[in-house]
């Protein structure tokens, strides 16, 4: 019985991580596991790249399961980018709406970055990726995104009403309009 224990113990550790169902925020993990040195690359770059582009929502963090970064062993990688704003507090206690078409484009251009970022990590590490929005489901191998991945950004690309450049440029202006977010 002991031994049983140990290998459904040893089973659940090699296991990618579940991907959340949620409408408002695009999940992903990789579907194998990423060499410990990648994986510290990996996270160092999504902090970097918070940095340099504010997310719209929440910046994009990496974690691990099976083990911390940093311990030399590999580990499965995941994360989730929160792509829509809603509404926010401007200070304690006052809330200021976001239009929804204005929401609805800054999560189309967070979603075109993530995707984008994952890409680069699918070539520069050699590991793809599964995401999710909602029930929405795709891959993004080092030759891009999948039909299914390309499917749900075209989904946020119609309710956006935008195309990646539309959407990209579109950015820069409504990150100013809501700069009290900050």
């Amino acid at each position: 019985m002991r031994s049983c224990a140990i290998l459904l113990a040893a089973a659940a550790c090699s296991r990618p991580p579940t991907l959340h169902d949620d409408p408002q925020a695009i999940a992903y993990r990789s579907r194998s596991k990423v060499p410990d040195a990648a994986a510290r690359q990996i996270a160092a770059e999504a902090v970097g790249d918070a940095r340099r582009r504010p997310a719209w929502s929440e910046p994009n963090h990496v974690h691990a399961a099976g083990g911390p970064i940093g311990d030399g062993k590999a580990k499965y990688l995941f994360g989730e980018a929160r792509l829509y704003l809603g509404e926010y507090e401007t200070e304690p206690g006052k809330f200021r709406e976001v239009d929804p078409k204005d929401d609805a484009v800054m999560a189309y251009a967070d979603a075109l970055f993530t995707v984008q970022q994952l890409r680069e990590w699918a070539q520069r590490y050699k590991v793809s990726w599964d995401v999710q929005l909602h029930r929405s489901r795709g891959r993004v191998e080092p030759s891009g995104p999948d039909a299914a991945a390309r499917k749900m950004l075209g989904e946020l690309s119609t309710q956006a009403g935008a195309s990646p450049l539309q959407a990209e440029e579109q950015r820069r202006r409504l990150d100013q309009k809501y700069r009290d977010r900050r």
